[in-house]
């Protein structure tokens, strides 16, 4: 995964988790965050809708799919669109604190969804 401004700093999915790891550690600045040793284990837990839940690290909160660069090219969101929809179909679950969102970038791709 990388963006559109350093595809240079593509980072594969396997590698994902080492990296995000290393970057725990690292001097606070790009890919760094500079948190002690005795915190990357860290937790917290809290309460959301009458039930108790634990946040660490790296949690996913916000999961969403946007477009704005490819307004023109709709076969993007609907291509990220059925992903998503497959992925729930196999079995994917979300957790009910994470804010899920799709955001089309134009009112054209809204029509095409």
């Amino acid at each position: 995964c990388s963006g559109p401004k350093r595809p240079q700093d593509k980072v594969a999915v396997s590698d994902m988790k080492k990296d995000f790891e290393t970057c725990l550690g690292a001097k606070q600045g790009f890919k760094g965050f500079q948190i002690a040793p005795e915190y990357h284990n860290h937790h917290v837990q809290f309460v959301y809708n009458d039930k108790e839940f634990e946040l660490t690290h790296g949690s996913v909160v916000i999961a969403a799919i946007t477009s704005c660069t490819n307004t023109s090219n709709p076969s993007v969101m609907l291509g990220a669109g059925l992903l998503a929809k497959k992925a729930v179909e196999a079995g994917l679950t979300v957790k009910p604190y994470v804010k899920t969102s799709l955001s089309p970038g134009s009112g054209v791709v809204t029509y095409y969804l």
